[in-house]
């Protein structure tokens, strides 16, 4: 592995030797795995980019370096597109071909990024916005049984794959965390995510597709998930509550008295960070 790859890896606490030692599969999910439990999903990021380059939508995007530089020194992760990005870098590095991809999002209608992973026994789809634990076999009914859900790609219409996610405790309609969360419920349980065609995106649609999904008005309501062993951790501005998903029941938790430290203590993100959001003009 090159030096800059070498250098990613550490700041994930990984040793690039014995990651290059290991077979291609298990390359990517050691890298996939330490990836989910070191970067959380946040939009807080995306917001305070806004606020402090409001005119300068190019410099919103944070790329691999600077997202890593930020989980080193502040405990911050990123959005969809963010997260996709890095990781495709993560696992190019580590001698894997991986390319970002591209669905659109059932929910709120715009591009949602994920990556593919190509390896001999086929594509396999990688999101880690909706912290499942692997990935899912790209191919029509491709199936992922985590021990907190099941997702699934179910075919539409052609070459078109339609996500669903199905969570084994049970859901709200709508929930906190990652747009995918916002999904309706379907009869059975499972909420329709995103529809994708999993195929390699062009890197200027994926530039334009990214710059496209930042909000440029009033600031977005805070959003937060991680992923900590088997259980789902997510907070949500509105309602306020920080919910917690095992594999079979839904636990809510109330923020009380300092949101900012009971955050930090949650999900890993610098206090100062937390406490900036809090406390800005509304």
């Amino acid at each position: 592995m090159d030096v800059i790859t070498s250098h990613r890896l550490k700041l994930l606490g990984l040793d690039p030797e014995a990651l290059a030692s290991c077979p291609e599969a298990e390359r990517a999910q050691v890298l996939y795995a330490r990836f989910l439990e070191r970067v959380p999903y946040e939009n807080l990021s995306d917001n305070l980019a806004i606020a402090e380059q409001p005119d300068e939508p190019e410099r919103w995007p944070r790329a691999t370096d600077r997202l890593l530089r930020d989980n080193q020194g502040q405990g911050l992760g990123g959005t969809g597109f963010s997260l996709a990005y890095a990781l495709r870098d993560l696992m190019r590095g580590a001698g894997l071909r991986a390319e970002c991809t591209l669905g659109y999002n059932l929910v709120t209608e715009q591009a949602h990024a994920a990556v593919v992973l190509y390896v001999d026994t086929g594509p396999l789809l990688y999101d880690p916005a909706l912290l499942m634990s692997g990935p899912v076999p790209v191919r029509p009914g491709g199936v992922l049984e985590d021990p907190l859900g099941r997702a699934c790609l179910e075919p539409r219409c052609g070459p078109t794959l339609t996500l669903t996610l199905r969570m084994h405790c049970g859901e709200r309609e709508s929930a906190g965390g990652p747009d995918a969360f916002e999904a309706p419920l379907g009869p059975d349980g499972a909420r329709p995510i995103y529809s994708i065609i999993p195929m390699p995106a062009p890197p200027q649609s994926f530039r334009q597709a990214w710059l496209a999904s930042f909000f440029r008005g009033r600031p977005r309501p805070l959003r937060i998930a991680r992923r900590v062993g088997d259980r789902i951790l997510r907070y949500g501005e509105r309602p306020g509550t920080i919910e917690i998903l095992h594999e079979s029941q839904r636990e809510d938790v109330a923020l009380r008295g300092d949101a900012a430290s009971q955050l930090h203590t949650m999900f890993g993100i610098e206090r100062k960070c937390l406490q900036t959001w809090f406390e800005r003009d509304r």
